[in-house]
């Protein structure tokens, strides 16, 4: 199976992606109504207490780009347009999400509840709550997948979107309208990045290429040093290193070794050149 695919028109996953963003704005908007921001936090960290607490420090490290980009990188040579589109994908989310914690600099659960009340895993954050940026990075992976595999097969990404959501309540670093309005902005940016994708095609050249997988090669390098406040998830993040390091080495080292530069990168041959989607 090859990516070409996500470069074809399909109004039904766009009305399932605007279905989605619709669907969370609502939860936003009733709560916003409710006058209760911090609605369902506690009950929520209470859920969550039936794990143990390294099971959430590792899991909510799925925010993390650099492990998204980890678990990614054995499959970037044979899905180009899924990794250009995802990359623009969190980028364009990024961006959103970083504006929107500038404007509205809510305070996290730690800066407002007593400590009998709450559970913190890992680093104790209490500024610019609103909205969760593992969760916006985490749900922008999951739509160039759900894009070119559909949403049975994809189901499984989608699940660990959600869990790392999810641990971002369990850890005591967001509350649950930090979650929902980071998976709308995480849906919207990447929905976004894959159209933009599609007649955007600097990341399919060749050299571009390389330098995004280069830049990615020495982003995965620094999980096993930088926990960013997570320091029991180390075991995990070893694993995801080794895993796209494995990866890299495999699919683009090896190759280039013993069958040189254009053999190797075959698979990208034309590919910034083809007819743009309309």
């Amino acid at each position: 199976m090859n990516d070409q695919a996500l470069h074809a028109r399909n109004p039904l996953f766009d009305a399932s992606m605007l279905g989605l963003c619709l669907l969370f704005a609502g939860a936003l908007g009733a709560l916003g109504l409710s006058g209760d921001w911090y609605y369902g936090f506690i009950p929520a960290q209470g859920a969550s207490l039936v794990l143990p607490a390294v099971f959430w420090e590792s899991l909510t490290t799925l925010g993390d780009g650099r492990i998204q980009l980890a678990l990614v990188l054995p499959f970037c040579l044979r899905y180009p347009r899924v990794f250009w589109a995802l990359f623009l994908g969190s980028i364009l989310a990024a961006m959103i999400s970083r504006g929107v914690k500038v404007w509205f600099p809510m305070p996290r659960p730690a800066a407002v509840l007593d400590a009998s009340q709450i559970t913190i895993i890992g680093a104790r954050l209490t500024a610019h709550s609103f909205p969760s940026g593992h969760t916006v990075s985490a749900f922008s992976f999951v739509v160039a997948w759900l894009a070119l595999l559909g949403w049975w097969r994809a189901l499984p990404i989608v699940v660990l979107a959600a869990l790392a959501g999810f641990s971002r309540i369990a850890v005591g670093a967001h509350w649950p309208v930090d979650v929902l309005a980071g998976a709308l902005i995480g849906i919207a940016g990447g929905w976004a990045g894959l159209r933009l994708s599609r007649h955007f095609r600097w990341g399919l050249g060749v050299r571009a290429h390389w330098t995004l997988i280069g830049a990615a090669v020495i982003a995965v390098a620094t999980l096993p040093f930088d926990g960013q406040g997570y320091p029991d998830s180390l075991p995990w993040r070893i694993v995801a290193c080794l895993w796209g390091l494995g990866g890299f080495v495999l699919v683009y080292l090896l190759p280039l070794l013993r069958h040189g530069w254009q053999a190797v990168n075959r698979p990208l041959a034309g590919l910034a050149a083809e007819p743009r989607a309309i």
